[in-house]
């Protein structure tokens, strides 16, 4: 979502053909949180802040998925709590069976360990 709103990132173009190319968003509760402190911590203010999430929140393919009680606690388990995060979307993505579109190789690398498709498919 960053890359596809950011016309100055290296990956715009590409986020922008991906994100064109699916029918449905499936977008984790805890992206909409990261994606708006990313957007403060850039100093994108409180209504750029609030554009931003509003473009995909108001977005007809946009279906938010929330985590469960039981997935917030597996996730708190994990060997780097600093990476909870990123296990909630590898929970979601596994209980949804959908792919995970990500640039992020960290979580990248996660979803290839646990046999979670990636978008796009084509990176290391």
């Amino acid at each position: 979502m960053i890359y596809a709103y950011f016309e100055d990132t290296d990956e715009h173009e590409r986020a922008k053909r991906i994100l064109g190319s699916l029918e449905t968003w499936m977008i984790p509760f805890i992206s909409i949180i990261e994606l708006f402190w990313f957007s403060r911590g850039i100093d994108l203010g409180i209504k750029g802040s609030r554009d931003l999430l509003l473009r995909y929140l108001l977005d007809g393919r946009t279906r938010i998925i929330y985590n469960s009680v039981d997935d917030v606690l597996d996730s708190l388990m994990i060997e780097d709590p600093l990476d909870w995060e990123d296990e909630l979307i590898l929970l979601i993505a596994e209980e949804q069976g959908v792919p995970i579109a990500t640039f992020d190789t960290k979580l990248r690398a996660k979803a290839k360990e646990r046999n979670i498709p990636l978008i796009p498919d084509n990176e290391p």
